[in-house]
């Protein structure tokens, strides 16, 4: 995977980069952003200087994420928008509670917190158990989790199949969010791994759900997953704030759960 080019130094860059992530050409840009398509080109070669209102504008055209907005902003001679605060910060108490609302109220099914880099932020004492009977209980990154399991040793029934999904949902991520290093790194180092233990099998996806088959003891748990995301939090560390709610795809599954 090639290191995205918004590592750029200057605002011209930068805004030339999303522009040709989001597929859009200078004239269909645009017309999106109601601006003529020669401010756009002499925005992206230096030649005219943006007014903050304007990067704010293209950047929201452009759905960046707020670090790179921040990063648009201190390219082009502006202060930062967008804050990036503590967790225990007290205008965040609302998100917070809102979080322990959505872990809680999923029991007796495991749910968890996942940040940007997929590191587990928080969980239901459901997914801690979880976590513990399928052997993900000594990494905090399901990136690494999974990158230190082979078919053989891990408990993922379906290891193939599971990962070979979930690799491609956070490729797809790094090219439609803001660049992160560490990510891309982590998300590289996976799909080598994959790709050493992979058997080319192509994945049945006529099936109305694929999910994760974990086994238990004598047990097969499968489970099938959904992401709620907060749209409206204009922080930047909790910006790609995701929350994992998972259910039982039978009734095996639903009994482990309720601990029958």
């Amino acid at each position: 995977m090639t290191e995205p080019s918004s590592t750029n130094s200057n605002y011209g860059g930068l805004l030339s980069d999303w522009r040709k992530r989001r597929r859009f050409s200078q004239l269909s840009f645009a017309l999106l952003a109601n601006v003529s398509p020669r401010h756009v080109s002499f925005l992206e070669t230096g030649r005219a200087k943006p007014s903050r209102e304007m990067v704010l504008k293209l950047a929201d055209c452009l759905a960046m994420p707020k670090a790179d907005i921040n990063r648009a902003l201190l390219l082009a001679g502006y202060s930062p928008a967008y804050l990036a605060r503590e967790p225990d910060a007290a205008d965040l108490a609302p998100v917070q509670q809102a979080i322990a609302h959505l872990l809680d109220g999923h029991m007796p099914y495991p749910a968890i917190g996942l940040d940007r880099l997929w590191n587990i932020t928080a969980g239901n004492p459901a997914a801690l158990k979880f976590l513990s009977d399928t052997g993900f209980a000594g990494h905090t990154n399901l990136l690494e989790a999974l990158s230190d399991q082979t078919p053989d040793t891990s408990s993922i029934e379906n290891w193939q199949e599971t990962v070979g999904l979930f690799l491609a949902r956070v490729q797809t991520e790094l090219q439609v969010g803001g660049y992160e290093p560490e990510l891309n790194q982590r998300v590289q180092k996976l799909a080598t791994h994959f790709a050493r233990y992979s058997t080319g099998a192509e994945i049945d996806r006529t099936k109305a759900v694929i999910p994760t088959r974990f086994r238990i003891g004598t047990r097969i748990i499968s489970v099938f997953s959904t992401i709620a995301s907060f749209g409206t939090l204009q922080d930047v560390t909790l910006d790609d704030l995701k929350i994992e709610l998972m259910f039982p795809l039978d009734e095996v599954s639903r009994a482990y759960f309720m601990g029958e």
